[in-house]
């Protein structure tokens, strides 16, 4: 199964990744950043402005337009992930998490700039969605029940998650956004990588506090459908939110900024690599894994055809034992017998072809021509072929074939 990368600068970071290209390093020979283990605490979204920046000169023109690359490191290998190119006066720090897979991050990222700027992305949280209401309640005693939820809307995350942090730093709620640019790129990578199975929807909110101050909120929903069984299909869902604040005036510049760091990101070719080669071990398991559960299969099924062979032999051997003590000890003639009785008939034996006929049981003879027509007959000294001869054939008396 293909694994996907999914690098969102305002809502989430989900990197994993597909292919295994042939590509230089040389794009990752640059500055090293500082790579930081973790993040001071967020305890709320509430903005410093201690610091007002001066109007720019020159110079501070100047040193704003250069850009410094930071790198998206992976803690267990080592190995650069991605790397995009912010300000130089921005601080960049990023932290790899691992709670959606042991062996490829999510980056949670915070960033600190000019102009108050602060962004920060909030952890991923995955659930699992059902369209038969009934596997909900199977999974409601399960480990991972916290993870079974309905899939809701990006509108209904906001009012439930966004709405009531903002309001209470301050900040009220201005509009509705689309950011174009960045959808499009996004869902490029989407198609490009999971042939259309993976789908995206992303709102963006903005809103402004009366300290000059404005917020741009992305809530960023990732999704796809697999059937479970022939009665339901499961849906993975995930969902992030992305945070930045900025003095008013430098809002619009600050969202294409970032807009820009996402969409010319680079991916590094050698991280492309270890996923491919991590893949490929993976998949190497998982059919290794679907052998041994077929043998299990199969093992079992044999041990179960043993065991109802064993049944049915024992079985048989009552049977038989039931038909010896009651007609004797010739099977097929005793089991004939038991027949004759449930049907109340007689098998009896015509010389005239050789073979056996199936008779109306309770008479005393039995005469039969040719064709297996029969005359039953209770006199003793009756004779079809005196007198009027019946049908003017010839009538043979016929008698048990046992």
């Amino acid at each position: 199964m293909k694994t996907y990368t999914i690098h969102l600068i305002f809502m989430f970071v989900l990197v994993t990744a597909c292919g295994n290209k042939n590509s230089s390093n040389s794009d990752f020979d640059y500055y090293d950043d500082e790579y930081e283990e973790g993040f001071s605490s967020e305890s709320s979204i509430e903005i410093d402005r201690s610091e007002t920046e001066s109007k720019m000169g020159f110079f501070d023109r100047l040193t704003r337009k250069k850009l410094k690359p930071h790198r998206f490191r992976d803690a267990r290998t080592g190995i650069v992930v991605s790397s995009s190119s912010y300000p130089s006066n921005w601080k960049v720090i990023s932290k790899p998490s691992y709670t959606i897979d042991q062996k490829l991050p999510v980056f949670l990222t915070q960033i600190q700039g000019p102009n108050n700027l602060k962004s920060f992305n909030t952890p991923m949280k995955v659930h699992v969605s059902y369209q038969n209401p009934q596997t909900y309640q199977l999974m409601r005693n399960s480990a991972a029940s916290n993870l079974h939820r309905p899939m809701i809307s990006n509108q209904r995350i906001i009012e439930e998650e966004v709405f009531p942090r903002m309001q209470y730093s301050g900040f009220e709620f201005v509009e509705n956004i689309r950011l174009p640019k960045l959808e499009n790129f996004i869902q490029g990578k989407l198609r490009a990588q999971s042939g259309g199975q993976v789908q995206m929807d992303m709102v963006s909110t903005v809103w402004k506090n009366n300290k000059g101050q404005k917020a741009l909120v992305t809530v960023g929903k990732i999704f796809m459908q697999q059937p479970l069984s022939f009665i339901d299909t499961m849906t993975l869902w995930m969902y992030s939110a992305d945070y930045m604040f900025v003095d008013e005036d430098h809002f619009t510049e600050t969202v294409s900024t970032l807009e820009d760091a996402l969409i010319n990101s680079k991916e590094n070719p050698q991280w492309k690599q270890y996923v491919a080669h991590l893949n490929r071990l993976r998949a190497q398991k998982a059919a290794q894994q679907h052998r041994i559960n077929m043998q299990n299969r199969q093992a079992a099924f044999d041990a179960h055809q043993q065991k109802m062979r064993g049944i049915w032999a024992a079985q048989d051997a009552n049977h038989a034992s039931f038909m010896n003590r009651t007609f004797g000890s010739s099977s097929t003639r005793s089991h004939q017998n038991f027949i004759n009785m449930i049907n109340e008939e007689e098998t009896v034996f015509n010389p005239q072809d050789g073979k056996n006929y199936q008779v109306d049981a309770y008479s005393l003879q039995y005469w039969m021509d040719s064709e297996g027509n029969y005359i039953k007959n209770n006199d003793l000294f009756y004779n079809p072929n005196g007198g009027i001869n019946l049908g003017n054939r010839e009538w043979v008396k016929v008698g048990k074939a046992f």
